[in-house]
């Protein structure tokens, strides 16, 4: 082993690295932290209902322990105002059921929080935040916004709720306004003051921290004024340690009473609380770390994240702590204030440590009121109306998550709004894979493909379905009746690309295996191409692949719809070959009655048109054209035929067309004396023209079965070199050329002479 190896593993040479580097950044930053945290941790404590001080144990124990334990170098873990307002209203119901102190059904709440945390970090479910919704989030956050800023309304206010029976949050808004002509004007001054102080000093100074500064004031302004003094009665502003007072010391272990006096029934009424208490936690922790490391660039471990969310909670259980998780505003504060390692967040513990031991005395004298104000702040701010736009114009599906869960906030207890959430994600996640997509492709000129909205391609002989996403057992219900909606009388061959398939089954197989009876039983052929490695495998276990034959499988190719189109020259070989076997027939009978079988446009149909939707610009017409016939004959050139999101025919746009808009409103006259730069300038004017306003809609109706004489005068009455040919329902299903229709009257002209002779 080299001496850097040597040195890369002896911890003194690591601790002395990180002492002449990162050191000096990360304490800084972990005093940005705490100066900015302390008047948060108190203030959150006061949401679960407990004395400031356990907040301020939150922010020191299992801050500690989350920074050690996981992985991210920024996280900052401690209490949350979400967590905060689930823990209480999870165990102020069950205070007088159980004759318990609210701070012991706490413990027993948190450690039943971090040993479900440490299960799901343990069993490697890293990943299943993936699976809960944005929405989920921000419609929580919100709903739980909205329910501290009504919780703290009275706080502001001075006032009590004692005796309301107020729960939910309509209850709660409607004992806080009953109780306005009870307001403290004292309080609500200083509650007041400190919302404006901390939203208006950083807006001074992006460095002064607002919060603790305005807890300095207020606290000033109520002790130089005697507004704490309990001889004003009524009048008296409730301050720190009217609650519970500091000490200026870490009295913080404590055994807590679950563990000497077990009760399994109490237990059993939390696990469910528990259970979306640990979940809100690692969906809130994982997506703060996961957004700081974006622009950080570390790469997470989720998994030991989940075990270092569940070990801080647990060993905080013992240490006076409540439920904490990730701070999207303390992390937010350690990685722009320069933090570089996990360290930052043990610095913000120090000093968080060192005020409660050196400014204990001063912080009893915070007004509570000043708290409330700090937490109306941070409600709104929980609001996020930027995501909460993007969520609802987003989908219709992110909208109804959205609403669910912050409906869900509102009305139901904490625990089952975070459950309806999670819920609707999965419900939908479920509606959206557990649909197998359909679409049709149809060739390009240019030997490419256009891709159509199932059931919109005209009728073929030969049917090419791309099947996309999920084909588990619920995906393939009615499947292979879907699929026979895109078969039509002239329906010859189906070709099926399977390359994008995920999460194949038996019963999928089965499906398939029905729709290739069903179309043997019409006289159709199946042909599937896009088979990879793992479809191959199951197809062959299924049986499939020897009921479709070898010769009708094509497998997946790195060249891109290179086996789709083996398969679909498979698939034209075999209507060639049963019109070679009709052909003879109808010669055969032609020749017994003694009548030649008629011409029409389905004979001589080009089917690989180029089409284009009519809703893009000159400019991509322009592009699409030049190279569509880099690789086609120019003596008969081809125009765009526009189709609309139906696949109909929308309208033609010639190449002459194309040069003649680009020249309006040139001066033709001087355009020999421009060079190809000042021409290019030139033409650019109108390049963002739509191809709707100059597209040609005076197009002749034509179909498949229209036959030669229609197809000349169509031809010399528009003027036109290129015939499009549509189905009855007006979607395009090729073209006639002037070549091929000549060649056509030139043998009916053969025709005629020989039956004169």
């Amino acid at each position: 082993m080299n001496i850097d190896a040597f040195r890369h593993l002896n911890p003194l040479a690591q601790t002395k690295r990180y002492l002449g580097t990162d050191a000096r950044a990360d304490a800084v930053a972990g005093l940005t932290v705490a100066i900015m945290g302390v008047p948060q941790a108190m203030a959150y404590a006061l949401i679960a209902g407990l004395p400031p001080v356990y907040g301020l144990y939150t922010a020191i124990v299992t801050c500690v322990v989350s920074a050690l334990v996981g992985s991210s170098n920024h996280l900052v873990t401690g209490p949350t105002n979400a967590l905060c307002m689930v823990i209480l209203s999870l165990t102020a119901p069950l205070t007088a059921k159980y004759q318990m102190s609210l701070f012991e059904l706490v413990l027993l709440l948190t450690f039943m929080t971090g040993l479900i945390q440490l299960g799901f970090g343990l069993l490697r479910l890293g990943g299943i935040v993936r699976y809960v919704s944005n929405a989920v989030v921000v419609g929580f956050t919100a709903g739980a916004g909205i329910l501290i800023a009504t919780n703290q309304l009275k706080n502001m206010m001075g006032v009590d709720l004692v005796g309301a029976h107020a729960e939910r949050f309509h209850e709660v808004l409607w004992a806080t306004v009953q109780r306005i002509p009870q307001t403290n004007l004292f309080a609500l001054f200083l509650g007041v003051l400190t919302a404006v102080l901390v939203i208006f000093l950083p807006k001074l100074n992006r460095r002064l921290p607002g919060s603790l500064l305005a807890v300095v004031i207020t606290g000033l302004i109520a002790y130089v004024l005697g507004w704490h003094d309990p001889a004003r009665g009524d009048a008296k502003v409730e301050i720190v340690r009217d609650i519970e007072p500091i000490s200026a010391s870490l009295d913080l272990f404590h055994l807590p009473q679950f563990l000497t006096a077990p009760n399994y029934e109490l237990a059993r009424e939390l696990g469910s609380g528990a259970l979306a208490l640990a979940l809100l936690g690692l969906i809130e922790a994982a997506s703060i770390a996961r957004a700081v490391a974006a622009t950080s660039g570390q790469r997470l471990n989720f998994t030991r994240e989940f075990i270092g969310q569940g070990t801080g909670n647990i060993v905080g259980s013992f240490f006076s702590c409540f439920a904490g998780s990730g701070s999207f505003t303390r992390t937010a504060v350690c990685f722009k204030s320069g933090g570089r390692t996990r360290m930052a967040a043990v610095f913000s513990a120090i000093w968080t440590t060192l005020t409660v031991l050196l400014l204990a005395d001063f912080a009893n004298y915070i007004p509570k009121a000043s708290l409330a104000g700090i937490l109306v702040v941070i409600a709104y701010s929980m609001i996020d109306k930027h995501r909460l736009a993007l969520a609802w114009k987003t989908s219709k599906n992110s909208r109804l998550i959205l609403f669910g869960t912050l409906a869900s906030t509102l009305v139901l207890p904490l625990e089952f709004a975070i459950f309806v959430g999670v819920a609707l994600s999965i419900v939908i996640l479920l509606r959206v894979t557990g649909k197998t997509d359909l679409t049709q492709l149809v060739p390009r000129h240019d030997g490419g493909f256009d891709e159509l909205p199932f059931q919109r391609a005209a009728p073929s002989p030969v049917v090419t379905v791309n099947m996309e996403g999920a084909l588990y057992f619920a995906a393939v219900e009615d499947l292979d009746y879907e699929l026979l909606r895109a078969i039509t009388p002239e329906t010859r061959v189906v070709v099926l690309r399977m390359k994008r398939l995920r999460a194949v089954g038996s019963t999928a197989m089965a499906i398939l295996g029905h729709f290739h009876k069903l179309l043997r039983k019409r006289n159709i052929h199946l042909v599937v191409c896009g088979i990879e490695r793992e479809m191959s495998k199951v197809m062959t276990h299924s049986g499939l692949r020897e009921t479709i034959g070898e010769q009708n499988i094509f497998w997946a190719d790195n060249k891109l719809h290179q086996s789709t189109e083996l398969a679909l020259a498979r698939a034209w070989s075999i209507v060639e070959q049963e019109k070679k076997t009709k052909a003879g027939t109808d010669r055969s009978k032609a020749g017994q009655d003694g009548e030649s079988a008629e011409l029409t446009a389905g004979d001589i149909l080009n089917r690989r048109a180029i089409r284009f939707g009519n809703e893009h610009q000159l400019r991509e017409a322009i592009w699409l054209m030049s190279e569509m016939h880099k690789r086609t004959d120019a003596s008969t050139p081809q125009p765009l035929f526009l189709q609309d999101s139906e696949a109909k025919l929308a309208g033609q746009l010639s190449p002459w067309r194309l040069i003649e808009e680009m020249m309006r409103d040139l001066d033709h006259d001087s355009l020999a004396e421009l060079s190809d730069q000042e021409l290019a300038e030139s033409l650019r004017t109108h390049l963002t023209t739509s191809i709707n306003t100059i597209a040609r809609m005076d197009l002749p109706k034509l179909t498949r079965d229209s036959n030669l004489g229609a197809l000349l005068r169509a031809m010399v009455s528009h003027d036109d070199q290129v015939l499009p040919i549509c189905d009855e329902n007006g979607r395009i299903m090729g073209l006639v050329e002037q070549y091929p229709l000549l060649r056509a009257l030139a043998e009916q002209l053969k025709n005629s002479e020989g039956r004169r002779s």
